[in-house]
């Protein structure tokens, strides 16, 4: 697939969040676990899934009561969607969009952020991982000299 897919919020509290499709897959439902968390009574905890599979996109009913529409008909197991269709799960109304690499294309962020005006210069959390486990060797250390030194 030459576009990126995502999954866009039309109708309901995710109107307008866009959520980027991938092989792994968005869990959609209830539980604030989820990918896609949707806090509603009328969608399940587990109520859908939403992957990219061979190039294409697919929606997956996870076994919920109300059920997984796209465009008006019901979804018992999976279903193949394309750019514009509308998923929807309770009162929430999804729609597939693809993204063609130059439009979702950012700039690159430099590897070490320049330091804001008046404040300390950012460190690469790099660094930061390597003196706390530098730290925590030498500390390992300390300690095991200290004990032979007892002895």
């Amino acid at each position: 697939m030459d576009r990126t897919p995502f999954l866009v919020g039309v109708e309901g509290p995710l109107a307008g969040k866009r959520f980027l499709v991938t092989v792994a897959g968005l869990r959609l439902g209830r539980d604030p676990e989820n990918e896609v968390h949707i806090d509603d009574a009328g969608v399940s905890r587990q109520h859908a899934r939403v992957l990219l599979h061979n190039g294409a996109v697919w929606v997956q009913d996870a076994g919920s009561r109300n059920g997984l529409h796209v465009n008006g008909q019901r979804v018992p197991d999976h279903k193949q969607v394309k750019e514009g269709d509308r998923i929807v799960l309770g009162a929430h109304t999804f729609t597939v969009e693809l993204v063609a690499a130059l439009e979702r294309a950012e700039p690159a962020s430099p590897a070490v952020a320049p330091p804001k005006p008046g404040g300390a210069p950012v460190m690469p959390i790099a660094l930061i991982i390597g003196g706390i486990l530098l730290l925590v060797g030498c500390a390992g250390v300390a300690s095991a000299l200290w004990w032979a030194s007892r002895s």
